[in-house]
C-alpha cells in the first residue's frame, strides 16, 4: 500500500499477476483489492475439473458431430486424458500437466495418435474459454507431439495378382477388387447400394458411408465432404466381379437385418482372404493405398487419382499416397535418360 499524489495504490496478485487497485482513500483502495480477491476465490472454487468439463463438452458436441467422430473424441478423452488430468481444474492447468499427458501418451500410442489426442483436448479447452470458463493457456505453450509420417507398404503387383485369383467367386470379391483398383473405402463399400451401380454404362456412384449411430445401430450416411460424392468408371475387372455378386437386398453386402454388416465380421473375412491368397496380413485400408500407389506408378495424373479417391485437395493425395517406390524411381531414371540421350556429353578436363 502506498500513496500516489491524491490516490492510494494497493497491489495484490491475481491469477499469478500483480495488479494495482486505486482509491481516493486507503480504505477504498484496499476494498477494491479485497473484492478482486473474493472474485478470484469464487471463480477458482467454481472452475470445473477436466473431467467435469469434458463430460459437458462431449454432451454439447453430440448435436454437431457425426457419430463416428464423436465416438473417436469420447474414446480419446476417456482412455488418455481423464486418467492423467481428470481431477485438475481448468484454471489450474500448467505446462507440467501437459508434459505429463504427453509422457503418458508416448508409451501406449504412436505420435500421430498422440497428436490427435492433443488437438481434440485443445479444442475442448478452447471451447471452454469461449463460454467464459477460466482456462490457462498451458495447452498452447507446450508444443503438440509431431505426427509420424506413415510408413505404408502397399501390396506388390504380384500380391495384387494373387489376391485377384484367390478371391474369385468369394462373397466379397467385388469389394476387394473395387478397393484395390479404385481405392474405395471400407465404409463406402459396406454402404454401397445396387441403385448406385449401372453395370451397363459401367458407372458406380459413391454417395453413402456405413457408420454407427449414437444408438449403436449401423446405417448409411452421406459422405463427410463434397469430394466424397463421386462417380467412378468401372474397369472390366470390377464390372465382372459385381456381375458375379449375388443380390441379397438393397445393399450390395447387407446384414441379415438389411442394414450394413458389422465391420468386424468384414475384417475377419479379409484376414482369411489374405491367408488364402498367400499375401501379407495387411489391413483392408492398405488396398486403398495400393490402388493409389499403382495408379501413380502407371502415370495416372495426380488430379485424376485425387478425384477417384474422393480427396478434396491433390496435396492430400500427394502427401498420403505418392510413395516413392522403387519401380517409380526406376521409371523416373529411364525418363531422364530418354530426355537427354546422346545429347549429354561429359567434357574432358582442360588445363
Amino acid at each position: 500500500m502506498r500513496r500516489r499524489g491524491d490516490v492510494w495504490e494497493y497491489r495484490v496478485r491475481v491469477d499469478d499477476r500483480q495488479i494495482s487497485f486505486f482509491g481516493r482513500t486507503q480504505g477504498e483502495a484496499q476494498s477494491r483489492a479485497d473484492e478482486a480477491k473474493r472474485e478470484q476465490r469464487f471463480a477458482a472454487s467454481h472452475a470445473p475439473t477436466v473431467r467435469d468439463w469434458l463430460a459437458q463438452w462431449l454432451e454439447h458436441r453430440r448435436s454437431d458431430l457425426r457419430p463416428q467422430t464423436w465416438y473417436v473424441y469420447e474414446s480419446q478423452m476417456r482412455r488418455h486424458v481423464l486418467p492423467v488430468l481428470g481431477d485438475v481444474r481448468l484454471d489450474a492447468l500448467k505446462a507440467k500437466h501437459i508434459d505429463r499427458l504427453d509422457a503418458a501418451l508416448s508409451r501406449p500410442v504412436g505420435k500421430t495418435t498422440a497428436h490427435h489426442v492433443r488437438v481434440t483436448f485443445s479444442t475442448a479447452l478452447n471451447d471452454a474459454a469461449k463460454r467464459g470458463i477460466r482456462v490457462t493457456d498451458a495447452h498452447r505453450v507446450v508444443a503438440k507431439p509431431r505426427r509420424d509420417d506413415p510408413d505404408i507398404v502397399p501390396l506388390t503387383r504380384d500380391e495384387v495378382d494373387r489376391l485377384v485369383v484367390a478371391c474369385r467367386d468369394d462373397q466379397f470379391e467385388a469389394a476387394y477388387i473395387l478397393a484395390v483398383t479404385l481405392g474405395m473405402r471400407e465404409g463406402e463399400l459396406l454402404g454401397l447400394r445396387w441403385d448406385d451401380i449401372d453395370l451397363e454404362r459401367r458407372r458406380l456412384v459413391v454417395r453413402g458411408n456405413a457408420t454407427r449411430g449414437f444408438d449403436g445401430v449401423r446405417n448409411v450416411t452421406a459422405p463427410k465432404t463434397r469430394a466424397g460424392y463421386r462417380t467412378l468408371v468401372l474397369p472390366s475387372i470390377c464390372r465382372d466381379a459385381l456381375i458375379r455378386t449375388h443380390r441379397l437386398g438393397a445393399l450390395v453386402w447387407p446384414a441379415r437385418s438389411g442394414g450394413p454388416i458389422w465391420e468386424g465380421a468384414f475384417r475377419r473375412r479379409w484376414q482369411a482372404m489374405c491367408a488364402k491368397a498367400s499375401i501379407r496380413p495387411v489391413t483392408f485400408h492398405t488396398l486403398r493405398h495400393t490402388a493409389a500407389t499403382l495408379a501413380l506408378e502407371d502415370g495416372t495424373p495426380l488430379h485424376v487419382v485425387t478425384a477417384t479417391l474422393g480427396h478434396t485437395k491433390p496435396e492430400t493425395t500427394a502427401r498420403l499416397y505418392a510413395h516413392l517406390t522403387h519401380p517409380s524411381m526406376v521409371a523416373l531414371a529411364d525418363a531422364i535418360d530418354a530426355r537427354f540421350g546422346a545429347r549429354l556429353r561429359v567434357l574432358p578436363e582442360t588445363q
